[in-house]
């Protein structure tokens, strides 16, 4: 059964004092799990399409009655099916944060996209409170920043995802001090 986990031990390099965040064998670099990858994945993809769903409901297929434009039917399961997967969302952010995302930060390989990716995601989560908790001028703000970022968001993890599967192909393998 495949583990969830991003953390990779600390281990001793064969030549020299000292610890290395290598943490596979031959100090190869350990990727992401399956399993976790696949939540991941999963997750965001719940959740742009919802989103993304949810916005063309609104926008394009509005119902309209003598009395004025009322919401789609479907909106509300959309929005609700949305939250429930973004508190998984916020959580598996989290998880990687701790993980993926520090282990990899003194390699210079996918740091920029990674960093778009990360604080895409940072400023969706803030302007989905946003949206939640505030009213008014500050709420259309937040709605503008939620759904253009929202969209925009499959850019930054299409170019991050290209970017470590193309480099995949080459064997890395993390520098140790001697």
């Amino acid at each position: 059964m495949p583990r969830f986990s991003v953390r990779r031990e600390m281990s001793a390099p064969e030549g020299g004092p000292g610890l290395t965040r290598a943490a596979g064998r031959n100090g190869l670099r350990v990727p992401m799990s399956r399993a976790l990858r696949a939540t991941l994945l999963a997750a965001c993809a719940l959740l742009w399409l919802s989103g993304c769903t949810w916005l063309v409901l609104h926008f394009a297929f509005a119902q309209h009655t003598q009395f004025g434009s009322l919401p789609n039917p479907w909106e509300a399961l959309l929005l609700r099916v949305h939250g429930i997967v973004a508190v998984a969302g916020v959580f598996l952010l989290g998880w990687v944060a701790a993980g993926h995302l520090i282990d990899r930060w003194g390699g210079s390989r996918n740091r920029l996209s990674g960093t778009v990716l990360a604080g895409s995601a940072a400023l969706l989560v803030l302007s989905g409170y946003a949206l939640y908790y505030t009213t008014g001028a500050l709420h259309e703000v937040a709605a503008g920043v939620h759904e253009c970022l929202g969209v925009a968001a499959l850019v930054a993890a299409l170019a991050h995802w290209w970017g470590s599967s193309s480099a995949s192909s080459a064997t890395r393998t993390l520098p140790t001090r001697h």
